[in-house]
């Protein structure tokens, strides 16, 4: 017994006897949108708010900011890439934990509500919109209006006080860095005072061993003589000119005798300069120690922010709240789903003529 040939089908033609008919589908398509746009219409939608802050910065003062190398480890090739990177850090700073546990801090002050919040779901509410300095878009979401605006004014509130008191800090860097400029070069001229001292002293002591070689009645040398004439005028430059002999060093032919005792005179002096010198150095590495210690919590605390920066809250800084309603996207899907339904009707069509 032969099949006919007229009761066998073929997938193929099934499929595309179905596309001849796409009036049907463009209908369940349809169908599909307008059930999806209305979902979207009356269905609950989440809670925007947004609320603008002016972000100005100076980017011609960036010799101002000679500390960022330090913070960054990177170069700026121009005021391009030394204002994006100010701007991309502060859109990370105001996002970061410190700045969501005061949010959250205080938006549990205000409602319980936020009790059930932790920082990394507060910091999914919240998002910062820029494009450069300027004007900046902070926005947050939420199931209800008031939860919504209560989030990003709170948050806007606490960028202001955190993000001033971190350019604060970037601010006290350029005083400690004249400070410790300051402070080093005290410390160099401590050191090349002392080197001159030390060497002074030296070559007292060597001169008043050659002396006591000598006859003390004898006439000192005039070659020796310009050698402790030399001597005498390195003492000057090395010691403060209010130490007893200084510039009065024996006559050209005094006694040997004279000029021991004016060696013997001076010692004691230099000596406890040096002395002091090497106190004032201590002192001085120790108040460099200190003000280098500041200067690192100053950067660390300024978080590579420009002393140029500023921000400020706008004269209308009410939020603007709407519910986001996303119509394409709603449409889209139910013209998907649509279209599924439609897939399934003309397999299970296939499936019916198939069994027969």
């Amino acid at each position: 017994m032969t099949n006919d040939p007229m009761s066998e089908w073929v997938l193929k033609d099934e499929i595309l006897a179905a596309m001849h008919r796409w009036p049907l589908i463009v209908i369940f398509a349809l169908a599909g949108a307008i059930i999806g746009l209305a979902a979207a219409h009356f269905w609950p939608m989440p809670y925007r708010a947004n609320v603008d802050i002016s972000v100005e910065l100076n980017p011609y003062r960036i010799l101002d900011d000679q500390y960022l190398p330090a913070f960054t480890n990177a170069e700026f090739r121009n005021i391009d890439d030394y204002k994006h990177w100010q701007m991309l850090q502060l859109s990370i700073i105001v996002l970061s934990d410190p700045y969501m546990v005061e949010t959250l801090n205080q938006l549990r002050e205000i409602d319980p509500y936020w009790d059930s919040v932790d920082e990394q779901e507060l910091r999914n509410r919240l998002s910062a919109d820029w494009r450069n300095a300027g004007l900046w878009s902070l926005s947050a979401n939420g199931e209800t209006k008031s939860h919504t605006v209560d989030a990003v004014e709170v948050w806007r509130d606490v960028i202001l006080d955190f993000t001033n008191d971190t350019i604060a800090s970037s601010k006290s860097l350029f005083q400690l860095e004249l400070s410790l400029r300051s402070l080093n070069d005290q410390l160099i001229e401590n050191q090349l005072q002392l080197s001159l001292l030390m060497d002074s002293l030296r070559k007292l002591e060597n001169t008043h061993s050659e002396l006591s070689g000598l006859s003390q009645d004898s006439v000192l040398s005039n070659e020796i003589h310009q050698e402790i004439f030399q001597l005498n005028t390195q003492l000057v430059e090395g010691m403060p000119g209010e130490v007893l002999g200084l510039g009065s060093i024996p006559d050209q032919n005094s006694t040997v005798a004279e000029y021991r005792d004016w060696i013997e005179k001076m010692t004691s002096p230099v000596e406890d300069q040096i002395i002091f010198l090497q106190l004032k150095g201590e002192i001085l590495g120790q108040e460099i120690s200190d003000a280098t210690l500041l200067w690192e919590s100053a950067l660390q605390d300024g978080k590579g922010l420009s002393a140029t920066l500023n921000l400020v809250t706008r004269a209308s800084s009410a939020p603007e709240v709407r519910q986001i309603r996303s119509y394409g996207f709603a449409a889209l899907a139910g013209s998907m789903v649509g279209l599924l339904i439609w897939i399934g009707f003309l397999l299970f069509q296939i499936i019916c003529k198939g069994s027969r």
